[in-house]
């Protein structure tokens, strides 16, 4: 597939073009699939952002940098996004299944990490701002079992700041809208005997801000 076929428009393209490179950068470090779009076609919203605490709230609200209501507002989002030109979304591929079991942290910490890893990619391909956001919380990932998280609680540098990023739904990024907006089903029926009822395939995604 070629990089032009991998982007998605709303409206005019941004006039720094997406590097193909940083896309097959991506497939190479682990994802699944990477595409692009430009930022301004990122949906935000702020019940999605408010889910986090309401109606059931989040086991990690509120333990976290990067979760509600210590994260950026998705209105502050909204309007960071304005000086941003591209969008890196990336995806892995998991059992379904999995994702109702503890092997759903250890795929959130690969989001994470990924994210975090082409942050520093985009650097090379000349985006000086790149930003990542993935799925999950990063206290449930990496802190739960100490209890406390060492920014918040101890005023320290987080110890896992090389592999964690803020989280998607905490800026109010709406997931659905993001997959379909780079045509990506979020169930993929596979092998499985009944894949309406139960697909064989789904994914936990992140993606990178990207502008010079």
């Amino acid at each position: 597939m070629s990089a032009n076929e991998e982007l998605t428009s709303k409206g005019a393209q941004p006039e720094k073009p997406m590097p193909a490179g940083l896309l097959q950068r991506a497939r190479d470090l682990g994802a699944s699939a990477a595409a692009a779009l430009p930022a301004r076609a990122l949906v935000v919203a702020d019940h999605f952002a408010a889910l986090c605490a309401a109606p059931h709230r989040c086991p990690s609200y509120g333990l976290a940098p990067g979760c509600p209501p210590h994260s950026q507002s998705p209105a502050r989002f909204r309007a960071e996004l304005t000086h941003y030109q591209w969008v890196l979304v990336f995806r892995i591929d998991v059992p379904a299944a999995d994702l109702r079991t503890d092997k759903r942290l250890e795929v959130a910490r690969r989001i994470h990490a990924l994210a975090a890893t082409l942050e520093t990619e985009a650097h090379r391909f000349g985006f000086a701002r790149a930003r990542g956001l993935a799925a999950g919380s990063c206290f449930e990932l990496y802190c739960a079992e100490r209890g406390r998280c060492a920014v918040l609680a101890d005023h320290l540098p987080c110890p896992f700041a090389d592999r964690v990023r803020p989280s998607l739904s905490a800026v109010g990024v709406d997931f659905t809208a993001l997959t379909a907006a780079v045509h990506w089903p979020l169930s993929m029926g596979g092998d499985s005997p009944n894949p309406a009822i139960e697909p064989a395939l789904s994914m936990l995604a992140g993606l990178v801000l990207l502008a010079d």
